[in-house]
């Protein structure tokens, strides 16, 4: 269990409890969002558990961190520099446009890597993968890149179609997933634990924590 970046999430508020309605239509008692971690000092912070977590599962056996728009975009750069200040790995940052560029240089990426490069995908949270896969079609088709891996802040470890949604797309597409950690692991790290006099997640949001993961979880 990473107690440290669980307890980096919930006192800079990129893990919220309460009562969330996500993309996918589901009310959930908890939402994470490394999108409100924008200061320099929690970006770097941020990029250093990515980089720990890219450096353990895939060595130096890559070419570049992808970050797909919107919210993985600062995460790719963080990564990438920490990956280079923490453990001596230059590697590239890459992500893509969501709007074609009509002027200039109208490429579908920023970032500059060679086609065929090796790419780890970063992003906060897999719900459903959807936007996995709209991004890695993108790669492949615009740089013929190989997307060796995905590193995620959180498995939200929600039910797919037949099981886990993280197994299964592992399973369906031969990419691995590795989470730096797990909402099973915040919740019971956090609960009833006071971490600088505040105490995150009491026994009623425990419980309505339980209840979600019975309706939706594996």
């Amino acid at each position: 269990m990473n107690t440290s970046f669980i307890e980096f999430l919930a006192r800079t508020g990129a893990v919220k409890f309460g009562d969330f309605v996500l993309k996918s239509g589901r009310e959930s008692p908890y939402f994470i969002s490394t999108g409100d971690l924008s200061a320099g000092a929690v970006s770097y912070e941020l990029g250093r558990h990515y980089a720990q977590k890219i450096k353990d599962s895939f060595g130096d056996q890559f070419d570049a961190v992808f970050g797909p728009a919107y919210k993985g975009i600062p995460l790719a750069v963080c990564a990438s520099v920490a990956l280079a200040k923490d453990f001596g790995m230059n590697k590239s940052w890459l992500f893509d446009r969501k709007e074609k560029k009509t002027y200039g240089d109208a490429g579908a990426f920023v970032g500059s890597v060679d086609h065929g490069a090796r790419i780890v995908m970063v992003d906060d949270v897999m719900t459903t993968g959807e936007t996995k896969l709209e991004a890695i079609a993108k790669l492949q088709k615009g740089l013929k890149a190989e997307v060796c891996g995905i590193v995620i802040a959180v498995d939200r470890m929600e039910r797919g179609r037949r099981g886990s949604a993280v197994a299964e797309f592992t399973e369906d597409m031969g990419i691995p997933v590795f989470p730096i950690t797990t909402i099973a692991d915040i919740f019971e790290h956090l609960k009833g634990r006071d971490i600088d006099g505040k105490v995150y997640v009491d026994n009623e949001s425990y419980e309505s924590f339980l209840a979600y993961r019975k309706k939706y979880g594996v």
